[in-house]
């Protein structure tokens, strides 16, 4: 009865099936190599300079008895604006002068002038043979010409001395600090007031070595020709607000800076002052972030920068099957890499970061 009993249940025992498993390539997030024409863009920063800044001082010794509203801390004039007037009553004086002075050397002139015309006529009737320079009076006419001139140039600077009794300004710009008021006697050599033009501003903006290439300037410190001088956006954020300004690039510093072994590029942006796009205009000593256009590549491709190691990349072809490639890159951009060799138009840059990587896997692209 065992062994029968036995011999049924090994008999209707069920029979094992196996269980294959179907292989389900992992799906990945690629990025389509799409060459294009890339301008590179170059980044640095800088502090907002005037142009010019001068302390405006007097040419001659006067007392100030007016001073303009617009030479005041912070206050903005034209160029040719009067902004400090002088007591001028002596100046006028001197000019009386040096005018009576001019017109006795005038008369005096003009007589020597007549008696050596004489004398000469003289001569000729009595001898007609040469004369001497003084007997046809050369001398004295000599020095009533010499007279003159002197004369002339007294009268001439006492003209001037006048004028500049009205301190005018010798640009368009503002006034940085103050320095005198009414009453004060002021002379050449003492500052009436810092100022500082305000047509154009300029920003020094330090590059880094290995970006000076993609600037495409010269380097000599020359300026560059209008046409060619690239286009930098200027950025920053007051307020709350990110503002911008647009300049150029004008020239280059003449020399390294021996601290950060950086050659500095000057941008400018005309009439600063004058902007319309912001509600603040590019004023002085502003702190800006800038982005410079460099030059233009063709068959570049942009990919992540994550996804280069030791210069090479992850593709995945048409047919989905993993390949590492070598690349060349021309530089990086932020979280980005410029490629502009190695990668062909059929690939596709993997994005999606997996734990395992190997040639030739299959992969399913999204």
């Amino acid at each position: 009865v065992s062994l029968l009993i036995t011999t049924i249940m090994i008999s209707a025992k069920p029979s094992a099936t196996a269980n294959i498993q179907k292989f389900v390539p992992p799906a990945v997030e690629t990025q389509v190599v799409i060459p294009q024409q890339y301008q590179v863009k170059v980044q640095s920063q800088g502090t907002v300079k005037p142009r010019t800044e001068i302390q405006l001082m007097p040419e001659i010794t006067g007392k100030i008895f007016k001073v303009s509203p617009k030479l005041q801390n912070g206050a903005k004039f034209e160029k040719g604006d009067p902004l400090i007037y002088l007591e001028k009553r002596d100046f006028e004086l001197s000019l009386i002068t040096a005018e009576s002075s001019l017109s006795q050397a005038k008369v005096n002139y003009e007589r020597e002038k007549a008696e050596s015309a004489l004398a000469a006529r003289e001569w000729e009737k009595i001898n007609g043979g040469k004369a001497s320079d003084l007997t046809l009076r050369k001398p004295q006419l000599s020095q009533a010409k010499a007279t003159l001139a002197a004369a002339q140039a007294v009268y001439e600077q006492a003209e001037r001395n006048l004028a500049r009794t009205i301190i005018k300004a010798p640009f368009k710009g503002r006034v940085r600090q103050k320095m005198v008021d009414i009453g004060m006697v002021v002379s050449p050599g003492l500052a009436i007031a810092q100022i500082y033009a305000t047509d154009y501003v300029e920003i020094s903006l330090p590059i880094a070595e290995q970006d000076l290439v993609f600037l495409g300037i010269p380097l000599d410190g020359s300026t560059i020709d209008k046409k060619s001088q690239p286009y930098v956006k200027l950025f920053t954020e007051f307020g709350g607000e990110v503002l911008s300004w647009e300049g150029t690039i004008v020239r280059s510093s003449a020399e390294i800076d021996s601290r950060t072994r950086m050659l500095s590029v000057i941008a400018q942006v005309s009439d600063p002052y004058q902007q319309t796009l912001n509600t603040l205009p590019l004023k002085v000593g502003i702190f800006v972030k800038a982005s410079i256009n460099g030059l233009s590549y063709n068959d570049i491709v942009k990919i992540p920068r994550y996804t280069v190691r030791e210069n090479k990349v992850w593709v995945v072809s048409k047919e989905g099957i993993l390949d590492q490639k070598q690349i060349q890159i021309l530089r990086y951009e932020d979280d980005y890499a410029l490629v502009s060799g190695g990668l062909e138009i059929s690939d596709s840059v993997l994005l999606t970061r997996l734990s395992v990587l190997v040639k030739g896997m299959k992969l399913k692209q999204n």
